[in-house]
């Protein structure tokens, strides 16, 4: 055993001497003798005695009793106090200091030894205690942990260890009541609070229970309380310990919001371990793959094929995650457990422990077919067109470039055939764009007949189409493949119940003789396309140099004709009407002039075919059809009472413009009355009866008189002509210019003039230019004439001075 080192602390120097001869004769080592409080506590911290002996009444300001307090508090070491006082108070201020004994003076030997032996056994046991106390102490606060103990019989809560910081408590809190400790459980979690005590009170063994904390104004922790009783002898201890939870329930949360979107996740999720074999996949990777997570647990990369194989991707994975920065994506072509073959986007990432070494590898996987069909269908309806299926305008030019690049570098020939459909858009229109649809559906199908497989057609827009045709070596190749398209198409085609009759115009250029670019070669077949309209459409022309120099003085007239129209260099002449029966003049007819400011006066056939080419004949006949009404109103306010005034109307004015409604206006603004007015149509209208009937009963309901203009030159139905509501038949000069003499003109002159009698309409005959002429039509009953006979187009003025002579036919002669 070692030698038990002592301090003696005695103000008196023989008491202390004598002391200290005592305690060696004993066998203890007396490390040093103070005789104030103030050395005492310098010899404790500076020799560590393992007992003190301490008088009580000491020199200095600190009595005995205080030394000993604070030696006891700082130092754990026992203190025996020797004094020669036992008075009450004295005894009750040295209790409080907890001493380990208490001799009066004088003592003998004997006692002093028991004394200091008793002493030093209780400190030994006290500190067996006290360090096991702090090995669980400093267990508890390395697991975070509190202790707490309930007292049964008071209801009262005591602290340990880390149970005031866990709980957020300030020290007194846990020495209230039992009720006071549930007021700052959060109000939803007391239930289950009480339930975990009551449960431990009627010692069910280890019980627990988890709740917030729920003081005003703090942060809401989660805490943990586990308790259970344990019996000490008779009596029941109720012991547990506390945590703080909040960590580890942020960290459950999360892990349940990962687990959450795991399986919830449209996209496949797949976690491998760190050599690429499968650990668990999500049920998004189940549907996608059509393999169950059990079928591919174990398993390494088992869904590619293709060109990219599996080593391929397993190196390209693994060099990747470990070499750049964790993480690898790419595109791979996988196989569903049917056999089916998907593209799929997988991005892989690497998972590192604490150490920084690989553990796992998660894959997010798409399905990425749809996007893939998608960027099809958009390249498709880029290139082709949806309704015909045929090439449309962006891949025909490429295929067009490509195939100049081809020929020219074997020195070899394109031929580049333009077609439009002649008057589709009438089938638009009267049978609706449904049937209109099905028609171009055929259509495109016989001219992919018409070729070879090694051409493209292609659909431009519209009813415009164009085929290439590559290696041509003779020109007649090229005219044989578009007499088949133009036969083709011609061939009456079955549409909903219907069999619809159209042709095609088609014109054709050549590379590199007509054009060495894509633009001039398609400039080239679109003026030749137009030459084959211009030659009665369903043929096909050739491109020569002098449609293009047509093309360049349509284009030319086209915008003279819209800035004479717009600067007023329009004029109305008229020509005079006349009765055969008594030579009145019976009306007038406008006819339209252009006084261009370099070429002169220039008649109708510098104007009309322009203006009805170029769309310009809806703006020009509202024109004229107000002009005419003005020129009316201005003779009517001279007093000379004007015959009836007949204009012209083109086909276009009745098809695409407002006629009724131009009509009206001019009506209107200008007070004429209707029935001063003749509007003259041409017999081709006839052919399109329901729109055209429809017209005509408008303007005959507004008072309107109507005539048809050069009839027997068409191929009007003379059934329907009865129900037609028309005043009047204007005979086509080209039956009048031959008669007497052309037995034939004179046959269907006299015929017209009969028919119409007798459907009771009146009959003018145009370019009278003869006497013989006008007695003939005079001789089978025709009612009036015009011509250069009685008078030649003239204008306004020279029409007033005819009126006001009162002129005449026979007066002319």
């Amino acid at each position: 055993m070692p030698i038990a080192k002592v301090l003696v602390v005695e103000d008196e120097r023989i008491v202390a001497l004598h002391l200290r001869q005592q305690l060696t004769r004993l066998a203890y080592d007396v490390v040093a003798v103070a005789h104030s409080g103030e050395q005492a506590l310098l010899q404790v911290a500076a020799h560590h005695p393992d007992i003190v002996l301490m008088d009580i009444h000491i020199e200095g300001k600190v009595d005995g009793i205080d030394t000993a307090q604070e030696i006891r508090a700082g130092f754990r070491i026992p203190v025996i106090f020797l004094s020669a006082h036992s008075e009450e108070a004295t005894l009750q201020r040295a209790r409080a200091s907890q001493p380990f004994g208490y001799l009066l003076k004088p003592f003998s030997e004997r006692e002093l030894h028991a004394t200091i032996q008793m002493s030093l056994e209780r400190r030994a046991v006290e500190t067996a205690l006290w360090e096991s106390e702090e090995r669980l102490r400093l267990a508890l606060d390395a697991a975070e942990m509190g202790s707490w103990e309930l007292d049964p019989e008071t209801g009262c809560l005591l602290p340990a260890g880390q149970a005031e910081r866990i709980l957020g408590f300030p020290e007194e809190v846990f020495s209230r009541s039992w009720d006071d400790f549930l007021a700052l459980v959060h109000p939803d979690d007391r239930s289950s609070v009480i339930g975990m005590f009551d449960c431990v009170m009627q010692d069910r063994g280890l019980c627990q229970a988890e709740f917030r904390s729920g003081q005003d104004g703090a942060k809401t922790r989660w805490l943990k309380v586990q308790g259970r009783v344990f019996k000490v002898g008779e009596a029941r201890r109720v012991i547990g310990v506390v945590q703080d939870v909040t960590d580890r329930r942020a960290v459950e949360v999360r892990l349940r919001q990962a687990a959450t979107v795991f399986e919830a996740m449209q996209d496949g999720i797949v976690i491998f371990d760190a050599n690429l074999k499968i650990i668990t996949v999500n049920q998004g990777f189940s549907i996608m793959s059509g393999y169950g997570e059990e079928e591919l647990a174990g398993r390494e990369l088992y869904l590619l094929s293709g060109r990219t194989n599996e080593t391929d991707i397993r190196r390209n994975v693994i060099e990747a995650t470990l070499l750049h920065a964790g993480f690898w994506q790419g595109e791979v072509r996988a196989v569903r457990k049917n056999g089916d073959v998907f593209p799929l986007q997988v991005k892989v990432a690497a998972v590192m422990d604490t150490a920084g070494k690989l553990t796992h590898y998660i894959a997010i996987c798409s399905d990425v077919s749809a996007i893939r069909q998608a960027e099809t269908d958009l390249k498709y309806l880029a290139h082709y067109d949806p309704l015909t299926d045929l090439p449309n305008r962006l891949l025909a030019m490429d295929r067009l470039e490509h195939a100049m690049d081809r020929c020219e570098r074997g020195r070899q020939h394109i031929g580049l055939l333009f077609i439009d459909l002649d008057h589709f858009k009438n089938i638009n229109d009267t049978l609706g764009h449904s049937v209109g649809d099905d028609l171009l559906k055929q259509v495109a199908q016989r001219m992919r007949r018409a070729v070879r497989a090694e051409d493209t057609v292609a659909r431009l827009g519209g009813d415009e189409f164009m085929v290439i045709v590559e290696n041509v070596e003779h020109v007649e190749d090229i005219a044989d493949i578009a007499r088949k398209v133009v036969a083709l198409v011609a061939t009456p085609i079955a549409v909903s119940g219907n069999d619809l009759c159209i042709s095609a115009s088609v014109g054709i250029s050549l590379f590199p003789e007509d054009g060495t670019s894509r633009e001039t070669l398609i400039r080239a077949a679109d003026t030749a396309m137009y030459a084959a309209k211009d030659l009665g459409r369903s043929r096909y022309a050739f491109y020569t140099n002098e449609m293009t120099s047509n093309a360049v003085d349509y284009m030319r007239l086209k915008q003279d004709l819209r800035r004479g129209s717009e600067q007023g260099e329009l004029r109305l002449f008229f020509q005079p009407q006349l009765a055969l029966s008594d030579g009145a003049l019976t009306g007038l007819e406008a006819l339209i002039r252009w006084q261009h400011p370099q070429k002169g006066l220039l008649g109708a056939d510098h104007i009309i075919p322009i203006a009805e080419k170029s769309g310009l004949i809806v703006d020009i006949g509202e024109w004229v059809v107000r002009e005419a009404c003005r020129q009316i109103s201005r003779w009517t306010s001279l007093g000379l009472m004007p015959p009836r005034l007949a204009i012209n109307v083109s086909p276009q004015q009745i098809r695409h413009g407002n006629l009724v409604a131009a009509v009206a206006d001019a009506l209107r603004e200008t007070g004429v009355s209707p029935d001063q007015l003749e509007i003259e149509i041409t017999e081709s209208l006839l052919q399109d009866e329901g729109g055209c009937i429809l017209t005509l009963r408008a303007l005959k309901e507004m008072g309107v008189t109507l005539a048809i203009d050069d009839f027997g030159t068409g191929y009007s139905c003379l059934s329907s002509l009865k129900h037609l509501p028309i005043q009047r038949l204007k005979i086509d000069r080209s039956f009048v210019q031959d008669i007497p003499d052309d037995r034939d003109n004179a046959a269907i002159t006299e015929a017209i003039i009969a028919m119409a009698h007798r459907l009771g309409l009146a009959v003018i005959a145009e370019g009278v230019e003869t006497v013989r002429q006008e007695g003939f039509l005079r001789s089978h009953g025709c009612d009036d004439v015009q011509g250069r006979l009685h008078g030649m187009p003239m204008p306004a003025l020279a029409i007033e001075e005819m009126v006001d002579r009162g002129k005449r036919l026979g007066r002319s002669h």
